[in-house]
């Protein structure tokens, strides 16, 4: 089963939809300009297996992120949306980060249900304002481990399901949610993630984004045990003919406590290879929070454990990662901070091929509204980790890596 289509209607009826009904069209957008200065090693996006998105040999001055979203109303419950991205380490390439119809009936009582169909980020993080533009970070400039990964290899493509039942309605204190999604693609989802390990980064992947990886002797000619596996991974790749799923549940006490849980799961078939690429049969177990006690404080964390396996044993791997983020408003602004901490365990039949790594990041980062806007954002990033892995490249096993960050955030 085929779900890509539902990307293409939503690219064809967005700007139809805007030609007829004018005054239901919105766009938006946001701009990122950055300077930056790392002392970090060869960066992931240079076939390295650095941890942060930006080395040494950056450039000092970048656009960080150029994004330009349109959501259109195309019947009285039914809208469009369509996101579009460049930046220059994808060499300006224009890119689709979201596009699909989302289906929001009046709710009759009790019960507010959506269904979306397209392309789009599943429902994760505590980090990103899901309204906003973009799936960039509220309170940092990098994501955590967590959300950088699933920016870069997740993307339901298919369909999701939820409902939410209102307190309000019954005199209940909190409202309650679940949710439950089918899709196609992400069948590669864990070959990031083994071979070159977490990241924290704000690099988020377009739907026909390429990343290549580093030169490891594994699936290297003309003696790598994987040799029909290539360098190049498209993240969203349909391989097997399958559909994965994921379900969950939150639970809200207003605005002062928010809770949630995810299964996720993509049922790739890990022994089919397409167009030299495996299957890589990923599962994990995510949960979030997010408590903001009396007064201005902000405190949210994401935790997640799961394993992926490729080929008959030929790469198995259990990963988990988490993160604490603690934010207040400071004079014009608001301060945050927060802590990382990652790790692989591999249980494979190639010891030659060390998949496991352990590390920790620490990031403070300040939020200072010029204007309505126009923002400006700074961001001190530690990141301390040891693979194995990087000795078979000529690379010190443990690196640290820091960086020192400023953005200028334009929205309009």
């Amino acid at each position: 089963m085929k779900l890509c289509f539902l990307t293409c209607a939503v690219m064809l009826a967005l700007p139809g939809a805007g030609a007829s009904a004018a005054p239901d069209a919105e766009w938006r957008g946001l701009l990122d300009v950055r300077a930056v200065d790392s002392d970090a090693g060869r960066s992931f996006l240079d076939s390295g297996l650095g941890k942060t998105r930006y080395d040494q040999n950056s450039p000092r001055l970048s656009i960080g992120q150029a994004v330009l979203r349109g959501d259109v109303d195309v019947l009285d419950s039914v809208s469009a949306s369509l996101e579009l991205s460049a930046d220059q380490q994808h060499r300006g390439i224009v890119d689709v980060r979201e596009a699909y119809l989302s289906w929001n009936p009046v709710p009759a009582g009790a019960w507010k249900t959506r269904v979306k169909a397209g392309f789009f980020f599943p429902p994760t993080s505590v980090e990103i304002d899901y309204d906003s533009v973009g799936w960039v970070p509220k309170r940092t400039i990098s994501s955590s481990a967590i959300n950088s990964w699933i920016g870069e290899e997740l993307r339901t493509n298919g369909i999701e399901w939820s409902a939410r039942r209102l307190g309000r309605y019954s005199g209940a204190p909190y409202d309650v949610g679940v949710l439950a999604a089918v899709y196609t693609g992400n069948d590669s989802t864990g070959t990031l993630l083994s071979w070159r390990g977490w990241s924290i980064s704000d690099r988020i992947a377009g739907r026909n984004d390429t990343v290549k990886l580093a030169d490891l002797p594994v699936y290297r000619p003309p003696n790598g045990f994987l040799l029909r596996q290539w360098r190049d991974i498209h993240p969203f790749r349909e391989i097997d003919g399958k559909l994965g799923y994921y379900v969950g549940a939150n639970l809200n006490f207003g605005t002062r406590l928010e809770l949630a849980a995810l299964h996720y799961d993509n049922l790739a078939d890990p022994q089919v290879v397409k167009d030299w690429q495996y299957g890589w049969r990923t599962r994990f177990d995510h949960l979030s929070a997010v408590w903001r006690p009396q007064g201005t404080w902000e405190l949210s964390m994401q935790a997640m454990r799961g394993d992926t396996i490729m080929g008959r044993n030929g790469v198995g791997l259990d990963f988990q990662s988490w993160f604490v983020l603690a934010s207040h408003p400071l004079g014009p602004g608001t301060a945050a901070v927060r802590y990382d901490r990652f790790s692989t365990s591999e249980h494979d039949l190639i010891p030659s091929d060390p998949n496991n790594e352990v590390g920790y990041g620490v990031a403070l980062a300040y939020d200072w509204p010029l204007a309505e806007r126009l923002s400006l954002m700074t961001e001190a990033l530690l990141v301390r980790s040891d693979r194995p892995a990087r000795s078979l490249v000529g690379e010190a096993p443990v690196q640290k890596e820091r960086s020192l960050t400023v953005s200028l955030r334009w929205t309009f």
